[in-house]
């Protein structure tokens, strides 16, 4: 993570994170809006190279939420993940989309804006999509996080280049007047605008601390070293994507080999027979796994996860059923051939 040097700026890699070290409440600032309106807009550059499926740019971290505040990238897409309000006033976690929003090497300007009329997406100042919810009242409340994930998944690489919210639901023509403020570097403008809660230019090119400009929003820290804010031991990561899959496929046929020569062991140079072999076999596969995911806790750039101690043992018990039907095929044309072999 570094700042840009020939423009205001800073750069997100996979290790990369900005935080606020204390939570920010939105009713603070003074020109908080009774309905709970909102806007946030983003200048950002997408640098990633192999489009994972999603990747945090912009999130708030409330533990007592249970779907928290986020902006993400998901594929070359723009994705809104929090809990929203529908025009019964129910609140329910929701998923908001805008396509193609973040198309790698290309700079582009993102707004959300909602209040009582719904939520719109805007891409360069025009309009994209708009939706019939409201973000919840308190989806603001809580800590910032920048490039990364309280949790420590879903890292993003990319440039941001400008970070505003404000406490009220932003025109039309406001959206438009913004973006064109931001093209010209006429940012002075918008700091002076009434129900500006945050302004993060990124104009410090270097230090560890990113301020706000305007607003009652607290100013960001750049950590020294890359550490997972809230690390959970053996989290279950029930929101399982795409690419999990690849990495779930590698778990298990990682440990494949690991069940199939240790029942091999067990059976033959232990002479266990064939179920206890294979019983013992799955329960030290997991036992190994387990052991590797709580060492993860102490590693800053590795997740402790109770899927990957799931998939490990799927993978043992993989390993060691092979093993067994290898040996029952030997065995079959063992008799056949009229030999006998042990297996």
């Amino acid at each position: 993570m570094n700042w840009l040097q020939n423009q205001n700026g800073i750069h997100f890699d996979r290790y990369g994170e900005a935080y606020s070290t204390a939570a920010w409440d939105p009713s603070s600032n003074s020109a908080a809006s009774n309905d709970g309106s909102l806007s946030i807009e983003m200048w950002l550059q997408s640098w990633e190279k192999e489009y994972p499926e999603v990747s945090a740019i912009f999130s708030i971290e409330n533990p007592a939420k249970l779907e928290n505040f986020a902006i993400l990238q998901s594929g070359p897409d723009l994705l809104v993940r929090g809990q929203f309000l529908d025009k019964h006033n129910r609140v329910s976690a929701s998923k908001l989309w805008m396509d193609d929003a973040c198309r790698t090497g290309a700079p582009r300007f993102i707004t959300l804006t909602s209040g009582p009329e719904g939520t719109a997406l805007y891409l360069e100042g025009v309009l994209e999509r708009r939706y019939p919810l409201t973000l919840a009242s308190d989806s603001f409340f809580g800590r910032f996080l920048l490039g990364h994930p309280a949790n420590g998944h879903q890292a993003w690489t990319g440039d941001l280049l400008g970070l505003a919210i404000y406490d009220q639901t932003l025109t039309t023509e406001d959206v438009s007047k913004h973006y064109k403020a931001w093209q010209d570097a006429r940012t002075e403008d918008l700091i002076e605008k009434q129900g500006v809660a945050a302004f993060y230019p990124f104009d410090e090119r270097n230090g560890m601390l990113i301020h706000n400009r305007s607003g009652s929003a607290p100013n960001l820290l750049i950590p020294k070293e890359f550490r997972v804010l809230n690390k959970m031991t053996l989290s279950p990561n029930v929101n399982i994507s795409r690419s999990d899959l690849d990495d779930i496929m590698v778990n298990i046929l990682g440990f494949a080999p690991f069940g199939f020569f240790l029942s091999a062991y067990l059976q033959q140079a232990r002479h266990l027979g064939k179920i206890r072999s294979m019983l013992l076999t799955i329960a030290l596969g997991g036992i190994t796994s387990l052991a590797i995911e709580l060492l993860q806790v102490y590693l800053p750039s590795r997740d402790s996860s109770l899927l990957d101690v799931i998939d490990n043992t799927l993978g043992t018990i993989l390993g060691a059923a092979m093993r067994a039907g290898l040996a029952n095929l030997f065995v079959r044309r063992s008799k056949i051939s009229g030999f006998t072999i042990a297996v």
